[in-house]
């Protein structure tokens, strides 16, 4: 074997060239390392995580971690009967295989819209559902059940009302069983249930309903809220799944080597997101849901044409008349735990006219299209139009965070980790 000489001492050529090839591959694997997180940032994206998910707590419904008022509440969710023609569950909007939502940019009418209903608007996902007191784009509705019930008499819905509802509960033997089995007998002869009737609905329906007897018509407001707090049940089960992001986040929690869970550029979006002098993702989209379960000025309110939709400054008014809200004579809450309406903002109109609730960014990438009117299609126009909306819009909470074209590639591949798989 040839040698060479450096002075007075040989060197052997094949191990010079052996430790300058490991050393370039240092070189190469240390350039190619991602950033080491700071505590900062750690700590944030840890907040992001389901590590962090605690069980759902709603004080208006005690039925809703029960499992019998689970089972019947699975049932209901996908029982057509419940619509007017029996043609319509809540399946029919919130389909599973499409992560709970339909894939449309505004639901479907069922029937024919009555004047006075708020607009057809995008179908949000329930899954995670009753993590959020507010619901609907408006927080119309306070608690889970008290949304599933509105639906079901809604005319642009499934067109049902209360009265029906109660006969289907009377009248079919599984579900009668259920029902007596959790909330007691129904003290109503079936006899009393003839006429359709409701206080929502056509011209007909109301007027048969003020024509009940004050009695009959409590113990079907109590059977109808009941159906919603088994509804309510079921959809409680409906926890967000574990994503990419959310075993990346257990290696960090672990002090765990986390290289590698995320590729360099979902990696280098998950620190835009949680970067404040950069992005304002975090200011609406954190907690365990990415969503502050809070309503926004983004910009995005109709304010003109044919459909007009001012957003929660229609929901606050609407909340506040609501039956089965949680000061309701049907709500299991006392009234100190309902400190959501307790203390809820009327007076802001910034954010009462042209807000709308935060979404989820949970399997965001799977429930296109986005926005409460469905206006758009990839995630890549929704950031777009924050960027634009905040430079030149004024009335809006947005303030101008400019984002290269990069930065906004990295930002949706991010979001690409929290989906379903």
């Amino acid at each position: 074997m040839t040698k060479h000489f450096s002075g007075n001492k040989p060197v052997n050529t094949c191990y010079a060239l052996y430790y300058i090839l490991c050393f370039s591959v240092l070189l190469l694997l240390s350039a190619c390392q991602q950033p080491q997180l700071s505590e900062r940032e750690t700590k944030r994206l840890l907040s992001l995580s389901l590590l962090s998910l605690k069980a759902p707590n709603d004080p208006s419904n005690r039925y809703a971690h029960d499992p019998q008022a689970q089972q019947m509440g699975e049932l209901l969710f996908f029982d057509t009967r419940l619509s007017n023609d029996n043609s319509v569950s809540c399946a029919s909007c919130h389909i599973p295989e499409l992560g709970f939502t339909d894939g449309l940019p505004r639901a479907e009418a069922q029937f024919n819209a009555n004047d006075g209903y708020p607009p057809l608007r995008n179908t949000p996902t329930v899954v995670g559902s009753a993590w959020h007191t507010w619901q609907y784009w408006d927080g119309r509705r306070d608690s889970l059940w008290s949304q599933a019930l509105t639906p079901i008499e809604a005319p642009t819905e499934m067109d049902g009302n209360r009265v029906a509802v109660t006969r289907l509960i009377l009248g079919d033997n599984k579900y009668r069983q259920l029902y007596e089995k959790l909330f007691g007998p129904v003290a109503i002869n079936e006899g009393d249930l003839q006429t359709l009737a409701s206080p929502m609905g056509s011209q007909a329906l109301k007027r048969n309903w003020y024509q009940l007897p004050k009695v009959l018509q409590s113990k079907i407001n109590r059977v109808f809220s009941n159906t919603g707090k088994a509804l309510a049940a079921y959809q409680t089960t409906l926890r967000p799944p574990e994503t990419r992001f959310d075993r990346f986040a257990e290696k960090l929690a672990s002090g765990d080597s986390y290289s590698g869970a995320l590729s360099d550029l979902e990696y280098q979006g998950a620190r835009l997101f949680v970067n404040e002098k950069k992005t304002q993702c975090l200011e609406c989209h954190n907690g365990p849901l990415l969503s502050n379960g809070d309503f926004h000025n983004i910009g995005s309110a109709n304010v003109s044409g044919d459909t007009i939709d001012l957003g929660r400054i229609l929901g606050v008014q609407a909340v506040l008349i609501d039956e089965f809200n949680c000061h309701g004579r049907l709500s299991d809450a006392a009234a100190n735990e309902c400190l959501h309406l307790n203390f809820m903002s009327q007076n802001d109109f910034v954010h009462t006219q042209g807000g709308f609730k935060t979404p989820t960014l949970r399997n965001a990438a799977n429930t296109a299209p986005y926005f409460h009117d469905g206006r758009f299609n990839t995630l890549e126009e929704v950031i777009n139009q924050y960027v634009q909306t905040a430079t030149v819009q004024q009335q809006t909470e947005l303030r101008a965070f400019p984002l290269t074209k990069d930065e906004i590639e990295a930002l949706v591949a991010f979001i690409g980790t929290l989906n379903t798989e």
